[in-house]
């Protein structure tokens, strides 16, 4: 099934949150007008992602974002882990 969310975080920033997923997250797609550096990382974490149940568990999805951030040294502007853990639950029940 295809996912698609969006959510205006606090300070305005915008994130959107495609998804496919199955019984497992398949792959995710992180756009906006957020930022992140290095710019380039954003591939490690929608990867980071993927093969995790397509569940509304956030403390797992939550797990793997952070552990990316931390072994990549990846700093988000604009946008928490929490706000791609959130938009990525929603994008679960929205097709």
């Amino acid at each position: 099934m295809n996912g698609i969310a969006t959510k205006k975080v606090s300070g305005g920033k915008l994130l959107r949150v495609k998804s496919i997923f199955g019984e497992r997250v398949e792959s995710v797609q992180l756009t906006g007008d957020f930022f992140l550096h290095p710019e380039e990382s954003v591939s490690l974490l929608e990867k980071s992602l993927e093969g995790l149940p397509a569940s509304n568990n956030p403390e797992v999805f939550l797990k793997h974002i952070s552990e990316a951030l931390q072994k990549n040294n990846i700093q988000l502007i604009g946008i928490s882990p929490e706000d791609i853990v959130e938009t990525l639950i929603q994008s679960f029940h929205i097709s």
